[in-house]
């Protein structure tokens, strides 16, 4: 495998130096490695795979010291990295007047991992509500982790992430863990999510409408009151069997069958084929809720055996404006996927639960970097780059480091197999 990173891309060491980092000169040069190999690997995110993209002879059990061991705080990393990547978003918008609106996207995602999976603290078999049926619940071995997002008209970046553990789970782990190990605590899906959304609130500025979303899984009367004890609006999915008025919402759906629909067309991925919906809404009071709402019955077409029920706290929105604003719900499923499948947030080794939180806390700093260049092209030429795009900017320009610096070198020592000769990496045990 040929080696690609002969040094590190500034506006990376610039982005990580700007963040005010509480670590050691060490630890942020590990951080720097790994966050760099991260981004430029095409392979399996492995510390090993990481550190064979370097030029220099770097040892993966550094790497792995470094989650293990050393005295670094995956928290104070990650509150550092989404103020600043708050502040540093805020001042984008308001440079292209951006309406002072933000978009905050709860949800969670389930990530897999081998079925031979048993050290790593952090897996366990979850339910797996994708691919799980009426008939047939499924249950697969991986973690699990609840994740907030935040958009701000034409930019957006993952706040946060909070690794999940079913309560029996910790009660294993607890037992296993030796007298001088801390103690894990229980967290309930819902609890991450409002500490989450707790920092958002301490760290967002006055003067912004906000808008939650989230689906059916988070609307629980407590999270929607708590966004409204923010003065927040909220945008969310909700099962049939809640009840509006006293009745459950998909027997007001049965009372309103003589009701003419409402169409509504909303922007789909091709711009020349919009998609059309067919839409009721009744307003009234949900059960367990202090204020009044609006519940939108949603058709893909007249005879559509199951529809869709969302619920707006915003009764000054029309059903379109509603269903338009729940579609930027979007960008967190894209999230979960560069986070698992480009930037290698499944390939965690370590077996530690704190180490594994270090792993998540890296990942995001990549992640977060690659969005904020996303946002600097769009302020700059109005044009909105992908995130893959970005990824292969990254790697390109290592690409044409190496090339210049190949070049520099065989000018100077006239010997091109001497050259070469530490661009070809040996294979090494993976580290675990």
């Amino acid at each position: 495998m040929l080696k690609t990173i002969v040094r590190h891309s500034p506006q990376l060491v610039s982005f990580l130096l700007a963040l005010h980092l509480t670590l050691s000169k060490p630890q942020l040069r590990h951080l720097t490695q790994l966050v760099d190999g991260l981004i430029t690997s095409e392979h399996r995110k492995t510390l090993s795979e990481i550190y064979r993209q370097y030029l220099l002879d770097l040892d993966p059990k550094a790497a792995a010291d470094f989650h293990r061991e050393s005295p670094w705080s995956a928290a104070d990393v990650s509150a550092q990295r989404r103020t600043w990547m708050l502040t540093r978003m805020l001042e984008l918008a308001r440079q292209m007047n951006l309406p002072a609106i933000l978009w905050v996207s709860v949800d969670d995602s389930l990530g897999k991992k081998d079925k031979a999976t048993r050290h790593q603290e952090a897996v366990a078999f979850h339910h797996n509500h994708t691919e799980s049926t009426r008939s047939k619940q499924v249950y697969s071995n991986g973690y699990m982790y609840v994740e907030v997002h935040i958009e701000l008209g034409l930019f957006g970046f993952t706040w946060d992430t909070r690794l999940y553990l079913r309560e029996k789970t910790v009660r294993q782990l607890n037992r296993r863990r030796g007298a001088q190990q801390p103690r894990l605590h229980y967290r309930s899906k819902y609890r991450l999510a409002r500490e989450m959304l707790a920092a958002v609130a301490a760290a967002l500025p006055d003067g912004y409408q906000v808008y939650v979303e989230f689906d059916s899984w988070y609307a629980s009367a407590k999270l929607i009151q708590y966004c409204r004890r923010q003065r927040w609006h909220v945008i969310c999915a909700i099962k049939s069997n809640r009840r509006l008025n006293g009745k459950r919402v998909d027997h007001h759906d049965q009372a309103l069958k003589h009701q003419r629909y409402q169409p509504i067309e909303l922007p789909a991925a091709d711009p020349n084929r919009p998609r059309r919906y067919f839409v009721r809404t009744i307003c009234g009071q949900l059960e367990g809720l202090r204020d009044k709402v609006c519940v939108l019955i949603s058709r893909r077409h007249p005879g559509d055996k199951r529809p869709k029920y969302f619920l707006c706290t915003d009764l000054t929105l029309s059903a379109q404006e509603t269903l338009r604003y729940y579609q930027r719900r979007w960008p967190v499923e894209v999230d979960n996927f560069y986070l698992k499948e480009a930037l290698g947030l499944s390939d965690f080794r370590v077996q530690s639960w704190e180490a594994t939180e270090k792993w998540f806390a890296i990942v995001l700093v990549a992640f977060n970097y690659l969005q904020l260049q996303q946002a600097q092209q769009i302020a700059q030429t109005h044009a909105r780059p992908s995130l893959a795009d970005v990824i292969r900017q990254h790697r390109t320009g290592h690409s044409q480091a190496l090339l210049r610096f190949v070049a520099e070198q065989v000018l100077k020592t006239k010997d091109i197999e001497a050259v070469l000769r530490p661009f070809i990496a040996h294979d090494r045990p993976a580290i675990t």
